[in-house]
């Protein structure tokens, strides 16, 4: 289970650090004023779906990331090196899960990225994945009011005079099992 999404991110982070190289800033959620040191790679959370339920109490959820690879336009073959970019940056993401429990990265999308003002001026090209995880506390929020329990056994040890070789759900075979 995920402790929460700021593990995610930095774990995502610092991944993607020691996977690009050193000369290009990794960061998530930078505060751009005037100036961004570049060439840069930005990461951000763009939303969250509900994943499969694992029947756990856990909440599973589907979030979706996204990485952008930018670069000044005016530096020499900035065209081609935002798309290289955007190729280490799919590369690195591939089979991830930079060490935290969440599901292997499934790739979405990898192209020209238009649609963030804050970074008109400069090329940008996004990579997009998603990671399903369970967060939240692991528990059954309703109580047992059967008061029965499940146990198992194995034919031919089962049956009336046997209930000895049973066990409860859970619980170990027992040692005696298979002694007729």
């Amino acid at each position: 289970m995920l402790d929460s999404l700021g593990q995610l991110h930095a774990a995502i982070v610092n991944g993607l650090r020691q996977k690009i190289p050193e000369t290009i800033t990794v960061g998530a959620y930078p505060e751009i004023e005037r100036s961004l040191k570049l060439p840069a790679v930005l990461v951000e959370l763009s939303e969250i779906d509900p994943g499969e339920d694992p029947g756990t109490g856990e909440t599973a959820l589907i979030a979706h990331f996204q990485a952008r690879a930018i670069f000044d336009p005016a530096q020499k073959n900035a065209e081609l090196l935002v798309r290289e970019l955007a190729a280490q940056i799919a590369v690195a993401i591939t089979h991830e899960t930079w060490g935290v429990p969440v599901s292997v990265a499934q790739m979405l999308q990898i192209g020209e990225d238009a649609f963030k003002p804050e970074l008109d001026g400069y090329l940008s090209w996004m990579v997009e994945w998603t990671h399903q995880f369970n967060i939240g506390p692991q528990n059954w929020p309703w109580p047992d009011s059967t008061g029965l329990c499940i146990l198992l056994g194995i034919y031919p040890e089962t049956g009336a005079g046997k209930e000895d070789k049973y066990w409860q759900l859970g619980d170990a075979v027992p040692e005696n099992w298979g002694e007729s």
